[in-house]
């Protein structure tokens, strides 16, 4: 691929659109493209279970569920099927969901047993799945929210999971950007109010002298360093708009990886988390 990236994350039920003719449309493109491209090296990861792409928490997680989406997906994708992973699911380990939830995590162990790396992301309680299989803990590829604002969905997913494999999305806040936000922007679209309070903090690092390098310019790159260094994180996710924005991600991940002193890099983004302001 285009920058040597690749790794390409996706859902059963992209785009969430609430269009329902487009359910599972992002799996189809990219399903077309993997059959023209067979060189490419994909390594793929689907999250599966959402019922419908209007965001509903409905879920099929039932074992057969589980093994018809992961059938479908190795038979269009093949080796490129990297991970499959649990998208959504608000049931606990009471007396109602306990077992559910249970064979749901047994139906993910049998293909952990067959090569597939398996996930989680939108976990409402994960010590259900904890409880489900212990053995398993080291296992999971888990995808948090995680950002300049918040670390709260990994802080949830550590007191069961502490050594799993920890990736994470939302990182730049929905598209902030130093200006007022336009109509149907990212952030708008979904009901994010950041203070600007915040902002102006952000800014101020960017503007003001410090050791870090490479120096991040805008606040895509703050955010982008901030992830890089962070030691509790394997990687990012990332979403742009466009190719743009996709190529000036991956430009500066890249001097990040041949530039950045990690160590160095925790303590100046460690005493800028301690500066931010709170709601």
């Amino acid at each position: 691929m285009l920058s040597g990236g690749t790794m390409v994350d996706t859902a059963t039920n992209y785009p969430i659109n609430k269009r329902p003719e487009d359910f599972g449309l992002a799996v189809r493109w990219l399903a077309d493209w993997a059959e023209h491209n067979a060189d490419s090296n994909l390594a793929l990861t689907v999250k599966i279970g959402s019922r419908d792409n209007m965001g509903s928490p409905d879920v099929h997680l039932a074992p057969d569920d589980i093994a018809r989406a992961s059938d479908l997906l190795m038979g269009q994708f093949g080796s490129a099927l990297s991970c499959v992973s649990i998208h959504w699911d608000n049931r606990s380990d009471d007396g109602v969901h306990g077992a559910t939830v249970a064979q749901t995590v047994e139906a993910m162990s049998k293909l952990e047993q067959q090569g597939l790396a398996i996930g989680l992301s939108g976990i409402r309680h994960p010590e259900a799945y904890y409880k489900a299989n212990p053995s398993l803990s080291q296992k999971w590829i888990i995808q948090v929210k995680e950002n300049l604002k918040t670390h709260a969905a990994r802080f949830a997913y550590e007191a069961w999971f502490p050594d799993a494999k920890y990736l994470a999305y939302g990182i730049n806040l929905g598209g902030l950007k130093t200006e007022v936000s336009k109509t149907n922007s990212s952030m708008e679209l979904r009901n994010i109010n950041i203070p600007q309070a915040f902002t102006e903090k952000l800014v101020d690092f960017i503007n003001t002298s410090h050791e870090f390098e490479p120096r991040p310019t805008t606040l895509n790159e703050l955010a982008l360093a901030a992830s890089f260094v962070n030691p509790a994180l394997s990687g990012i996710v990332i979403g742009p708009r466009n190719t743009d924005q996709l190529d000036s991600t991956l430009s500066y991940w890249k001097s990040l990886q041949t530039l950045a002193e990690k160590s160095k890099g925790q303590k100046i983004f460690t005493q800028l988390f301690e500066e931010l302001p709170s709601d």
